[in-house]
């Protein structure tokens, strides 16, 4: 059933797994400069991709990572040149109601999207955890053995919130790995306790996570998805965590049970969690315990599953 299935996205992440050759045709970006999503490599894509449909007629064309060429595709389906095609796509970029009528399937990363969309599109969109990136049997830990907070990622963290809260916190220690400075969003004087390094590549990314005493993840408030991914690792890593109430992460984090969540910008809220965290090892084990059970759910063979049932309900 899956050969009805035209998949058309970048070469990376769950896209780039084992676990995505289930599905035969797949077109992938070809970068000839610059990002994979500029308009070059987009255009490119999308007509090797239009090619490929006319060859194929598939029933289903499945948007993976190539969130440009979406827009293109409505444009065509509102034309009537889709025929009886349907259209799955994964939500990389904010769809607005009117864009969600011409699409048959939306899959979101929370179900909080869901409900900032008309009521009478909601059954359009799927949530389905976040698989977690990464090859977990080769993270490469750090030789040491001293305890830390790990903290990472880049796009809409509150990275000072967290330095200022373990200010003075002298027997805590703070790893932070960031993108770039400007990331790091922090004019100040770092505390002795607080160390920053810029990216690192992914196996030493979750390296550094699976060594840690347990993972912080503050972010800036919205319902926009943002530091999922930082947190999913964790969890598949089987850490307890520290993050951020109210900032898309209610799908993954659940207060008290795998972690401990704090109010945006609240540094006050931020330093009692992370001592508690610190200094409480019956929670700390308990969270881990609860991340652990929900490893299973954030794999790459956990997500297959679940796109390849809703490709098939499509197809049918």
């Amino acid at each position: 059933m899956l050969d009805n299935v035209l998949v058309i996205t970048v070469r990376k992440s769950f896209w780039a797994s084992r676990e995505a050759e289930r599905f035969p045709n797949r077109i992938y970006t070809r970068i000839l400069y610059g990002r994979s999503g500029n308009l070059t490599n987009s255009l490119l894509v999308f007509a090797r991709g239009m090619l490929a449909c006319a060859r194929l007629r598939p029933r289903v064309i499945f948007v993976g990572s190539a969130h440009r060429i979406v827009p293109w595709l409505i444009a065509l389906r509102r034309l009537g040149l889709l025929r009886k095609t349907k259209l799955l796509v994964t939500n990389h970029i904010d769809f607005d109601d009117q864009q969600a009528r011409h699409v048959d399937r939306i899959i979101v990363y929370s179900r909080g999207q869901i409900d900032l969309h008309d009521p009478a599109l909601r059954d359009r969109y799927v949530f389905m955890p976040l698989p977690a990136d990464g090859d977990f049997a080769a993270v490469e830990r750090p030789d040491r053995t001293d305890a830390f907070v790990f903290s990472g990622g880049g796009g809409l963290r509150d990275f000072p919130a967290l330095i200022e809260a373990v200010r003075g916190l002298d027997d805590v220690r703070v790893e932070i790995v960031t993108f770039s400075p400007q990331l790091l969003g922090f004019d100040g004087s770092l505390p002795p306790n607080c160390e920053v390094q810029g990216r690192l590549p992914l196996p030493q990314f979750l390296g550094m996570a699976a060594a840690a005493r347990f993972v912080a993840v503050p972010l800036k408030a919205g319902p926009a998805p943002h530091g999922q991914t930082t947190v999913v690792q964790a969890i598949r890593l089987g850490k307890a965590l520290v993050a951020t109430r109210d900032a898309s992460l209610e799908d993954y984090v659940e207060d008290g049970k795998n972690g401990l969540l704090v109010d945006a910008g609240d540094v006050d809220g931020y330093r009692d969690a992370v001592r508690r965290m610190w200094d409480d090892d019956e929670l700390r084990a308990s969270c881990e315990r609860e991340a652990a059970a929900r490893a299973g759910e954030l794999t790459y063979e956990a997500f297959a599953a679940r796109i390849v049932a809703l490709c098939e309900e499509l197809v049918r």
